[in-house]
C-alpha cells in the first residue's frame, strides 16, 4: 500500500511494520525502526506513548513512571490509579480486550 509511519521512538525514521518491530501498550500498538529503538520504548514506555486508554474506566491519560502497570498476553497495561488496577487483577480477560467506545479524560 506504500503507506509509512514514524518509529515511536525516533519519529524522523520510518517504522518497519513487523511483528518483531512492535509493541504494545494498552490498546494501542507502536512500531520501530530497530531494534534499539525497540529497546529504548521498553525501558521508559510512558516516555513515548502519549495519552492511553484506562482498560478499566476506557479514560484516555498520560502515564507515567508512577502509574501503576500489569501485563496481560505480553501487553503491557497503566493504570490511571491503584483503584483501576485491582479492577483490572480481579478479571483480566474483561478488561484486557479492547472495547468499542473510549472516552477522553475530562
Amino acid at each position: 500500500m506504500g503507506a509509512t509511519f514514524p518509529c515511536a521512538v525516533h519519529p524522523a525514521q520510518a517504522a518497519i511494520i513487523d511483528a518483531t518491530h512492535r509493541a504494545f501498550v494498552n490498546y494501542e500498538v507502536y512500531y520501530f525502526s530497530s531494534e534499539e529503538a525497540l529497546l529504548t520504548f521498553a525501558a521508559e514506555p510512558w516516555s513515548y506513548t502519549g495519552k492511553v486508554t484506562d482498560p478499566v474506566t476506557r479514560a484516555r491519560f498520560q502515564p507515567s513512571a508512577a502509574s501503576p502497570r500489569r501485563t496481560l498476553g505480553g501487553r503491557l497495561f497503566y493504570f490511571e490509579n491503584d483503584a483501576n488496577a485491582t479492577t483490572f487483577d480481579s478479571d483480566p480477560s474483561t478488561y484486557g480486550i479492547p472495547r468499542p467506545t473510549m472516552h477522553e479524560k475530562s
